[in-house]
């Protein structure tokens, strides 16, 4: 049993890093998208989002095997859980995972704010579209 349970606790540090390295190229990536909204470049865009889809699959997979283990383990699947299996590791090792799971935090918080400004460019771009394919009826010539 005791084993198991650390086969189960490594996988679950494994997605962390692994978050982490995937988390890293999705920050790049959504920088990049956010400059290729400014440059109107369809195709490069499009390019773009389908680089992030793999690696968004890959972080809700690794996302729900976290929950599974850290559920278990017999932790709550929350913040207090998660510490709870940190403050369970040896210190060394404990104190070094903290950091990492910190770090990924932080990742996390830094592509939801790039994927939001992302949002509102992407909404500009389709007016600005929108606009150039139908333009407003009360231009000018019209109200001649």
């Amino acid at each position: 049993m005791a084993t198991e349970t650390s086969r189960v606790i490594q996988a679950f540090l494994r997605t962390i890093s692994e978050d982490v390295r995937l988390y890293r190229k999705l920050t790049e990536l959504l920088k990049v998208q956010k400059s290729l909204y400014l440059t109107f470049d369809a195709t490069r865009l499009q390019q773009n989002i389908d680089q992030q889809q793999p690696l968004l699959d890959q972080l809700e997979r690794n996302a729900e095997l976290r929950s599974q283990t850290i559920k278990r383990l017999g932790l709550t699947a929350d913040v207090s859980g998660v510490e709870k299996l940190f403050q369970a590791l040896p210190k060394p090792l404990g104190a070094k995972v903290s950091q990492q799971w910190q770090l990924l935090q932080s990742l996390v918080a830094e592509c939801q704010q790039l994927n939001h400004d992302n949002g509102v460019s992407s909404a500009t771009f389709h007016e600005l579209v929108s606009q150039l394919k139908q333009p407003a009826s009360h231009t000018y010539a019209e109200q001649l």
